[in-house]
């Protein structure tokens, strides 16, 4: 039995430290086999934030993968934004955030939706490069696997409900093509909690999203923080949620059938 712990939006220069520390000894006290981090380290992409972000990933004493999220990008320094916009990301967390982690169990990989600039007026939605995608796919390769896990930043597929917030570019092409090959894609930035299925022909591929992790930008829930029990015919998913006195308590859990 596999344990990820799934955390997004962290927004490190906006965070609550009491929830950093609340989370850092749930990991301490329940170590996960892997946690997967699915971007917006940073409220505005400073130096200094990035600073404080790298310190809180050097506490946890498990494997990190992740993908930058928007907010990753530098907001204020113009000239890194479009000349080197991963270059504080890269240099601070990224000794520490893997893009790939590959054990016995599972296989996950990462994908890069956040972009410096678009062609439409709202920058902070995700676009998913057909490169990069072919790329992943390559990656999980044919035949027998671990489990087959992809992190991302933006949402491929989102509840019908949500906002214009969801609407990432070819998210929805991406994701039936990226299904067949994969069995769990997690995401952040709408800081919302959802699990959406698109089944395969031999499995089922499960969409979860997750919220905030630390931030007090929270939109219809609280600040919180999945973990995802992984067995041969199921993912338990578990929703952790902040308390008013800012500790995580475990809320709803799910089960998310494997096979169609």
């Amino acid at each position: 039995m596999t344990r990820l712990l799934h955390i997004a939006d962290l927004h490190f220069g906006d965070e609550s430290p009491a929830l950093v520390e609340a989370f850092t000894t749930y990991c301490r006290d329940n170590p996960p086999d892997a946690i997967i981090a699915t971007g917006d380290f940073t409220q505005a992409g400073r130096r200094r934030e990035f600073d404080v972000a790298r310190a809180f990933f050097d506490t946890l004493d498990a494997p990190i993968v992740g993908a930058p999220g928007n907010h990753d990008v530098p907001s204020y320094a113009l000239d890194h934004r479009f000349i080197t916009p991963w270059q504080r990301y890269d240099r601070i967390v990224g000794p520490v955030v893997q893009r790939s982690v590959i054990t016995d169990q599972i296989h996950t990989e990462t994908l890069h939706t956040a972009r410096r600039a678009q062609m439409r007026p709202d920058w902070s939605l995700g676009r998913v490069s057909n490169r990069d995608l072919a790329a992943l796919i390559a990656k999980f390769g044919p035949g027998p696997q671990p489990v087959r896990i992809a992190g991302c930043h933006h949402p491929l597929l989102a509840p019908d409900d949500a906002d214009g917030r969801a609407n990432t570019r070819r998210g929805r092409e991406a994701a039936i093509a990226l299904a067949p090959h994969c069995d769990l894609v997690l995401t952040g930035h709408l800081h919302r909690t959802f699990a959406l299925p698109i089944h395969a022909p031999s499995h089922t591929c499960w969409f979860v999203g997750a919220s905030t992790a630390f931030s007090a930008r929270t939109r219809i829930e609280p600040a919180g923080f999945n973990e995802i029990t992984i067995t041969p015919d199921e993912f338990h998913l578990t929703r952790h949620i902040a308390r008013p006195d800012l500790s995580f308590e475990p809320g709803e859990s799910f089960k998310l059938a494997r096979k169609p």
